[in-house]
């Protein structure tokens, strides 16, 4: 039985930085790692986030440039893909694209995975959901043969921290089935939603939206349906590479400039969301003698729903 569990552990590769010069380097260097344990497709989605207008903290394509250079090494066809939000510059597919350009994600087609109306996606059934049974997943993320998935780990208001769990579950949700998520039950494509309970107020010019706090899922209700999601998203071939870096207090959606509140751990890669999060968050705290980020909830139920397993095996390259 020992051995079996032995065996059975998702393995968890990662690189120490110390700066942002190590960034890119250490990024390729996981990655050539976990690739030896599964088989590239010819046409690869790099899934990312293109940073909110007046964030900083988001994950650059100048971070990622080593990765894409492997990959091309590998003759992959490549596409960075994002969906949109429910509100602000990146709620709708021109400005988003906009945004997406200024913020330097040029080397690659840049693709807006539910359509320039957020609505373009498909309903993924889920088993043993509380909260779901069908998800609405961005339709060209759910149509790409395999994804790398680079996430930002760091801090998050709703949640207590945000990293691969999170990119697969709100990062894959068309802007519909992110406000679902968020705020309101489940409705229909063709219903309207109501904004009038969703949110307490929606800027009409900038898209803003300010979240109606007795409708707001928060906290472990919120986890869950973060995790549910997740579990619609994810792809057996998924890669997670997560930079655990620019270790902020709030998530790249949040539109200010942040300052980090814990230095820079490292580059980490998995084909498991859950163990690589978990192996992250266990690591920063061991490092800072104390707990770090709060919202250790999501990993037992996100295991208990079948999106991965919490055991994994370190391995430093």
């Amino acid at each position: 039985m020992v051995q079996w569990i032995l065996m059975s552990r998702s393995k968890v590769y990662y690189q120490l930085v110390k700066d942002e010069k190590d960034w890119d380097r250490a990024a390729r260097a996981v990655l050539e790692q976990v690739v030896k344990d599964i088989k590239l497709s010819s046409k690869l989605t790099l899934k990312i986030h293109s940073g909110q207008p007046g964030n900083t903290s988001f994950i650059q394509q100048k971070h990622m440039e080593g990765v894409i250079d492997l990959l091309q090494e590998k003759d992959i066809d490549l596409t960075f893909m994002e969906t949109n939000t429910a509100g602000g510059a990146r709620s709708e597919g021109n400005s988003h694209r906009q945004v997406a350009k200024e913020h330097g994600f040029i080397r690659l087609p840049f693709v807006v995975a539910d359509g320039d109306n957020g609505m373009d996606h498909v309903m993924v059934p889920i088993k043993n959901g509380k909260h779901f049974k069908k998800c609405k997943i961005a339709r060209q993320l759910h149509e790409s043969k395999q994804v790398l998935v680079i996430s930002h780990f760091k801090g998050h208001i709703m949640t207590g921290f945000g990293g691969a769990i999170k990119m697969l579950g709100i990062g894959y949700a068309s802007a519909r089935g992110k406000i679902e998520a968020h705020a309101i039950p489940e409705i229909p494509d063709n219903e309207t939603i109501d904004w009038g309970k969703a949110v307490k107020k929606r800027d009409k010019k900038t898209g803003k939206v300010d979240w109606n706090n007795a409708y707001v899922y928060d906290n472990v209700a919120f986890m869950q349906r973060t995790a549910e999601y997740a579990l619609a998203a994810k792809k057996p071939n998924d890669i997670h590479l997560v930079y655990a870096v620019n270790l902020v207090r709030n998530c790249d959606c949040d539109g200010q400039k942040m300052e980090p509140i814990y230095n820079d751990l490292g580059i980490f890669a998995s084909t498991n969301p859950v163990a690589v999060d978990k192996a992250i968050l266990d690591m920063l705290d061991e490092r800072e003698g104390e707990p770090t980020y709060w919202g250790r909830q999501i990993f037992d139920y996100s295991e208990e729903i079948g999106l991965g397993s919490q055991d994994y095996e370190l391995i430093e390259v």
